[in-house]
């Protein structure tokens, strides 16, 4: 697991090591719960990238807080001078919740199945 802590840390550009217990929970959280879902002792090598991309969600959801991301134009209206804009990249409740990741990822993880009797 501290291979996928320090590309967490690495990618997010986090020096210290003040989140490290923090990121650490969010990758045991997604480890054991796809561990359960695939009735599996270990966790599978090639879903280790998920594993990050939810840590790093995690990470910076809650730092920066809800939808913080890119924004950019989404209307524009002259009469009156309205224009409106929406965030893009960034993370929402859906990315960090571990139920709603796994389920938007499912089709990846269910290789990684094995079938109980």
């Amino acid at each position: 697991m501290n291979k996928m802590l320090e590309k967490v840390k690495e990618r997010l550009d986090i020096l210290d090591n003040f989140q490290d217990s923090r990121i650490n929970c969010y990758l045991e959280e997604f480890i054991n719960k796809v561990k359960s879902i695939c009735n599996r002792e270990d966790f599978p090598e090639k879903l280790e990238y998920l594993a990050i991309k939810y840590a790093m969600n995690c990470t910076i959801f809650y730092k920066n807080g809800y939808g913080e991301g890119k924004q950019v134009v989404s209307s524009v209206k002259d009469g009156e001078q309205t224009v409106s804009f929406k965030d893009v990249g960034a993370v929402t409740a859906d990315d960090v919740d571990v139920n709603k990741f796994i389920e938007s990822n499912m089709h990846e993880i269910s290789r990684y199945a094995y079938m109980g009797w």
